[in-house]
């Protein structure tokens, strides 16, 4: 028998409204609860993987039926209840995983007989919700489908346990599997840069004046790395340097974030100093993110040595940390971060010039001018093309992240435009009462 449920809580449905466009945009199954454990999202890919439709999930607490075959906590519920430390035992033993990056975040992989034709292998991963006093409000949920990366690596254990096999049968196995383990691959690196972005949403949502910092200060850092010609592994590592950048930032006092930085007092000075160091720390122990946390440690130090954590000068500075100094500091400089009076963008590039040779790499400032005037020595035939979201057309790649008014994610750059979202962008166009332009890909010749 259906049960009637409360309404989700105003608190975190005032919260969540320009993320919505977001969980339905986005390929990762996700969803949300308030404190009552009520659904409050329900994106279209968590009903593709379960077969349960939003409009009969939003308002109920029957997101378990996502997993289970009969009611039970997830890992949404134990945060919300507080008891995750208390029940994870119980309920799974040997499975958790306490994220390092991220306070408050759990990741369990679990196989589940009943989804799909022959069951599927999820990662799934929960963060908490919190207003901007710091007060549990709800919590999220995000689940990637693994089931490719797990059988590609059962087929190696089995390829390897015969060996009695000819070397053509054994080559031709292990070819398969590692097709399956490429895809795979793709896929969780896909997911994995979806969900950097979530979280560094979330963290954001503390500070108002923060909405959007580090996706701005990212998109910037990018283009910066592609005017210097820079490869891909080391602009992708300064995109994410820059998503994450303000992590070390998470144990911050509400005062402290709201406190411009050239209105502290010696002692409040020297603990915002240390932020720099705590986002290392935090990465650490992923090994694969050891360049971007020291591009995140370095950051802050300038050319001319009178930075900090290290006092590096010059090249001794990561190219990487170079580029992210300028991006940040040009945003910051706007948002009231740095001085007590928010700057306007002409205002905020000219003063970001003055610091050639002082705190800045004249190089990386060069193509950072180049980047805001829209000077290039070196014009290419136009990779980009800003079309209104009523002249889109299914397989377009969108160019550029595409942003509400209220500098949350909708959907992120280099997404594939089906009609479907393309019917979601217009919906949100009539609901918002605004006008859209979005940024796609053009071949080149």
């Amino acid at each position: 028998m259906q049960t009637s449920h409360p309404a989700p809580t105003d608190e975190i449905a005032s919260m969540m409204p320009a993320v919505s466009e977001f969980f339905e945009g986005s390929p990762v199954p996700t969803f949300a609860i308030d404190r009552n454990h009520v659904v409050t999202h329900w994106n279209h890919a968590c009903e593709l993987i379960s077969g349960l439709r939003a409009e009969d999930m939003v308002g109920t607490r029957n997101h378990w039926k996502l997993l289970y075959a009969q009611e039970r906590p997830l890992l949404v519920d134990l945060i919300v209840s507080g008891t995750i430390e208390r029940e994870i035992d119980t309920l799974y033993r040997g499975k958790l995983r306490r994220s390092t990056s991220v306070r408050g975040t759990y990741r369990i992989d679990d196989f589940f007989p009943h989804l799909g034709e022959s069951g599927r292998w999820l990662s799934f991963s929960a963060a908490p919700l919190c207003n901007s006093a710091g007060e549990l409000v709800g919590a999220i949920e995000v689940l990637q489908d693994i089931t490719l990366q797990k059988n590609a690596e059962l087929a190696l254990q089995e390829a390897n346990g015969k060996l009695e096999q000819t070397v053509q049968q054994r080559t031709a196995e292990l070819r398969a599997s590692n097709e399956h383990l490429t895809e795979a691959n793709q896929k969780l690196k896909t997911g994995f840069l979806t969900t950097i972005k979530i979280f560094s949403n979330l963290i954001e949502m503390r500070a108002s004046h923060l909405a959007g910092h580090s996706r701005r200060v990212a998109d910037l850092a990018r283009r910066i790395a592609g005017r210097m010609d820079l490869d891909f592994n080391t602009t992708q590592e300064v995109f994410i340097a820059a998503l994450l950048h303000n992590i070390g930032k998470i144990g911050f006092s509400d005062e402290l974030l709201a406190t411009p930085m050239n209105m502290m007092n010696s002692d409040t000075l020297a603990s915002y100093r240390k932020f720099t160091l705590r986002g290392e720390q935090l990465l650490m122990p992923l090994e694969d993110m050891g360049s971007i946390a020291r591009i995140i440690r370095s950051h802050q130090e300038r050319w001319d040595g009178g930075g900090f954590p290290d006092q590096l000068r010059g090249v001794e500075i990561p190219i990487g940390a170079r580029i992210l100094a300028i991006a940040s500091d040009y945003e910051n400089l706007q948002n009231g971060t740095l001085l007590q009076k928010h700057l306007t963008e002409e205002d905020a590039f000219h003063m970001t010039l003055r610091g050639v040779n002082k705190r800045y790499d004249p190089a990386v400032l060069a193509a950072f001018q180049e980047v805001i005037t829209g000077v290039n020595p070196n014009t290419e035939t136009q990779t980009e093309l800003c079309l209104m979201a009523a002249d889109l057309k299914p397989g377009m790649v969108i160019a550029r992240d595409l942003i509400a008014k209220d500098n949350f994610l909708l959907l992120s750059a280099d997404h594939v435009l089906s009609q479907r979202l393309i019917d979601k962008i217009m919906a949100f166009e009539r609901t918002a009462g605004i006008r859209m332009t979005v940024w796609v890909r053009t071949p080149k010749p």
